[in-house]
Formats: structure tokens, C-alpha cells, sequence
């Protein structure tokens, strides 16, 4: 069969293979599917380290925060996020219970001061549970350690599918099919076999050499916005899943609701990869169709899974982040004694499904557009290189090549002018290369930095806290909106230049 080749803008490139975790506030233009809505400085990945050079917990005063515990599970599932024009009356409506235990399980003293944002508690009620069987174990969800053996395009090649003869130009290089799993794998750590048993459930796209109409033009089911390609349709997907698994894990877990204004809960029992799930299969669908993907039987996720890779629980990695996983030491990325501007809290590590991991800084050097920043970043800890192209620098602090496995720290928006090199082992304060607007969608220059462990992003305020020379991360509960603090100190993240209000230097 020919090779099928499809172009691409350089526009669709940027927003979807580089850009979807970039920073963007006061964006006119309509953000695509799984990109982030907000502008604002870039992103960069930060690497930990110590004094003596290797990676090393934080057991300093000011570092105690740094020392991790179990970051699982969320708080209990039954949460709902107070959206714009919602009323208490309304919501206790919406799901069944007595306004007055709505109020009293949520301390309310003021019911009209209600918060776009606010999570609410709902009460036990006479609303349905969905299912509770769990699909897959969170390590084949992530694209974390059971990943590092798994070759995508050998698989793709032995099943004889569309994919395996498909290709995408992308940024003027061809991709094949199993490249583009990886790439998207790569982005939003989403396990590659996980995306390939949705595309078969699907599109048919792995085993079937010959797709047709809707299969081959929408192969994971994504209908909006004119996204056809197989990179857009993945990004889509990737970024779905996201939500569900790292909402699960403690940004708040909404109700499933339906289109005739039923709901259905979460059963509490799940793991966060089969609340991922279930939040991804009730996208465009209704209950029925919900219910027969989530179930076991004929057409279900599960039903294909198991056909094309066996148990799943052959790959479980359990608990993927043990609970006495700890923090390295981190500095600052950037050289002693410069002032830099915190403009970015808690975000969207690749765009605003993943967890909130990243946090954005820019250099004290006046507004810079898109000009690359004289100042440079810095690894904030000692490891070794395993990326670096398209505006990312991965640092692996395990030193083991494989960006599943360990702590992996990551800077977003490095320009490539100057920029490390693959395979470089750095020290903490070596350079990593000048903040600007390459990868992502940017429109203004800036560091991004976040990080992964067993390749789940680790939220920058969560039971593993993003710590910086003490300084500790906090979310404010909106994406972009947070603080640090170290002691008595605080700086809020704002996109100004206020040395007392958002300033930070470093070595101090």
C-alpha cells in the first residue's frame, strides 16, 4: 500500500509538536485542542543537585518540605469545581442532595459567596457510581519504566496496520506513524501502548491496512476544529487522559455529567490511570457509549487492550512513586547573584492536562519579545543530558538514559543557540542555554521548568513540592496563579518586574 504523506504548517507544528506546553496569557487567537489558554513566561526543565555534586535528598532547614511522601491518591473523589453561574442550590440539585448538607460537609458560612474554582465536597447521595473495575495499573498509563524496553514501531510494523505506512511532515522531517506514538508518548508521558489500543478501538489504525471514513480521517475520535492528522488527533487524546488521571491525583475530581443532566460519580476504588480513563471515554459520548467502553465486554477499551498486548498486568509497576520517594536538592537555574522575575505559578507541565508540574521565570533584562535572553539557565542539579532539540533540555538526574525511569528535570523554551548538547553530564550552575520563545507557543520570552518522576509529572504544589533554594511552591488554585515562599518571605508570580514582589535572586 503507498505510503500515505500529509503536510503540515509550520503554525500546526509549533502549537502542536513543540508548543503545547508553552505559556501563553492574553492569547487572541482560538487555542487548540489539549493547548494552554494563558500566555506568560517560558517553560524550561530544572535538574536537582548537591554539594558534593550528586543527587541528594534535602534534608537541609529550609529543605524539609523537599522530603516526599506517597503522592496518592487524590482527596476523595466526590469533588466538584465550582464553575461561572453556578449556584449552591442549583449544584445540590444537579446532584441529588439536601442543600443544607452540601453547605454543612463544606464549612459554608456565607452561601452567596461562592467561587469560580472552589471545590465542594458533595455529600453521599443517591447519585450512581460508575464502575469500579480497575483497567490498567498507573505505570502502564504513565510512560514511565515499563516503557524503557518497548519498541513502538517494531509492534506497529508485526501488526500489518495503516499505521505502520503511515507518514507526517513535521517541522520539514518525516515521521512515520510509531514515531509520532513516540513523539506524543514523549510530550505528555502518556504510555505508548496505552495510545495505540485506543487508536484500534477506535480506527482499527493498527491492525486494519485499509481505514476508511471516519476511521481514517478522525483515528481517535476527535471531531472539532478541522483535526484530522494523526499528530492532532494524539495530542487531542494524550491530553484528555492527562486530565482525568492528574485531576484523580489532586486537583479535584468532577462528576461525570451527561447531556439529559444526569450525573455519575467516580467509584472511590479506582486508581488514577482508570479514572483517566473513564474521563477520557466520556468525551463526546453518552452513558451508553461510556459504559460499554469502560466495561469488559465486546467494543470495550479493555477487550482491545488485552488482544493486542495481553494482561496489563504483566507491565504493573507498583506504586509507580514509592512512598518513601524524596526530592533532590534543587537551586535556582540561573547564576549567584542574578535577579530574575517569577511570573508563572503551578502549570501545566505539557499542556494544561498534565499535572500542574512547571513554574515560569524570566530574566531581569526588560521586556525582550522573542529575543533570546542574554542571562542563562543553569541546571539546578547534576545529571546528565538525554534531550535536547525543538526548545527542551531533559536532565536525568539517575544517569541512566531513559527519561521513564528517576527524577527527570525539564526546561522548556531554550534557545538553540548555545544550548546543551545530548549526552552532556552537567553540574549544578552549568549552563543549559538562553530562555527564549523556541518550543511551545510562547510569545514572550521565558524559562519553563517542571518535573517527572517514573515519568508521572509531579505537581509543583503537591505531597512532592517544588522546592528552590527553599523557596517552596504553592498554588493558588488557578492555572499560572501561585506563590513561593521561604520562611517569613513570599513572592507571588506575576507577569511585572517587582523585585519585592515577585523577584528572585539566587545564591541568596
Amino acid at each position: 500500500m503507498n505510503k500515505l504523506k500529509q503536510n503540515t504548517l509550520l503554525l500546526l507544528v509549533l502549537l502542536l509538536v513543540a508548543g503545547l506546553a508553552g505559556c501563553s496569557r492574553d492569547q487572541d487567537a482560538t487555542p487548540a485542542p489539549g493547548e494552554p489558554t494563558r500566555t506568560g513566561s517560558g517553560s524550561a526543565t530544572a535538574v536537582a543537585t548537591s554539594s558534593d555534586g550528586e543527587a541528594q535528598p534535602d534534608t537541609s532547614a529550609t529543605g524539609l518540605a523537599n522530603v516526599g511522601a506517597l503522592p496518592e491518591p487524590s482527596p476523595p473523589p466526590q469533588v466538584y469545581i465550582v464553575q461561572s453561574g453556578d449556584t449552591l442550590s442549583a449544584i445540590a440539585s444537579r446532584f441529588g442532595c439536601d442543600l443544607d448538607a452540601l453547605v454543612s460537609a463544606n464549612g459554608i458560612t456565607d452561601p452567596n459567596a461562592l467561587q469560580v474554582g472552589q471545590k465542594l465536597t458533595i455529600p453521599s447521595t443517591a447519585v450512581e457510581t460508575g464502575p469500579a473495575t480497575i483497567l490498567l495499573p498507573d505505570s502502564e498509563f504513565i510512560y514511565g519504566p515499563a516503557y524503557v524496553d518497548f519498541d513502538t514501531g517494531a509492534f506497529a510494523a508485526r501488526q500489518g496496520g495503516y499505521l505502520a505506512e503511515y507518514y507526517e511532515n513535521i517541522s520539514g522531517e518525516q515521521l512515520g506513524g510509531a514515531e509520532i506514538i513516540n513523539l506524543v508518548a514523549h510530550h505528555y508521558s502518556v504510555g505508548p501502548r496505552l495510545l495505540l489500543a485506543i487508536l484500534e478501538l477506535r480506527s482499527g489504525w493498527v491492525t486494519n491496512p485499509s481505514p476508511s471514513g471516519a476511521a481514517l480521517s478522525y483515528p481517535m475520535g476527535y471531531r472539532g476544529g478541522g483535526w484530522e492528522l494523526l499528530s492532532q488527533q494524539l495530542a487531542w487524546a494524550a491530553n484528555e487522559l492527562n486530565q482525568g488521571y492528574y485531576d484523580w491525583r489532586g486537583r479535584g475530581v468532577t462528576f461525570i455529567t451527561w447531556g439529559n443532566g444526569t450525573a455519575t460519580r467516580y467509584a472511590p476504588t479506582l486508581n488514577a490511570a482508570t479514572a483517566g480513563l473513564q474521563t477520557f471515554f466520556s468525551r463526546n459520548a453518552n452513558k451508553s457509549q461510556w459504559e460499554t467502553s469502560v466495561g469488559e465486554g465486546t467494543g470495550s477499551f479493555i477487550e482491545t487492550y488485552r488482544r493486542l498486548f495481553g494482561d496489563p498486568q504483566q507491565y504493573a509497576i507498583e506504586p509507580l512513586i514509592p512512598a518513601n520517594t524524596t526530592c533532590p536538592t534543587l537551586s535556582l537555574p540561573w547564576s549567584k547573584g542574578e535577579l530574575w522575575f517569577y511570573t508563572g505559578g503551578p502549570h501545566g507541565g505539557w499542556a494544561e492536562g498534565s499535572a500542574w508540574a512547571a513554574l515560569d521565570f524570566v530574566p531581569d533584562e526588560g521586556y525582550l519579545g522573542c529575543q533570546p535572553a542574554a542571562a542563562w539557565a543553569t541546571a539546578m542539579a547534576p545529571g546528565l543530558v538525554i534531550y535536547s532539540q525543538n526548545g527542551e533540555v531533559m536532565v536525568d538526574l539517575d544517569g541512566d538514559g531513559h527519561e521513564q525511569t528517576g527524577w527527570v528535570l525539564f526546561y522548556l523554551h531554550v534557545g538553540s543557540q548555545g544550548r546543551v548538547p545530548v549526552d552532556t553530564r552537567v553540574k549544578t550552575g552549568d549552563p543549559i542555554g538562553h530562555p527564549s520563545c523556541e518550543g511551545g507557543f510562547s510569545e514572550s520570552t521565558h524559562l519553563h521548568i517542571a518535573r517527572k518522576f517514573n515519568g508521572e509529572w509531579i505537581a509543583a504544589d503537591g505531597p512532592l513540592p517544588f522546592v528552590l533554594e527553599g523557596w517552596v511552591a504553592h498554588s493558588a488554585g488557578n492555572e499560572y496563579d501561585g506563590s513561593l515562599t521561604r520562611g517569613a518571605e513570599e513572592r507571588t508570580a506575576c507577569e511585572c518586574r517587582d523585585a519585592a514582589f515577585n523577584g528572585l535572586v539566587a545564591g541568596e
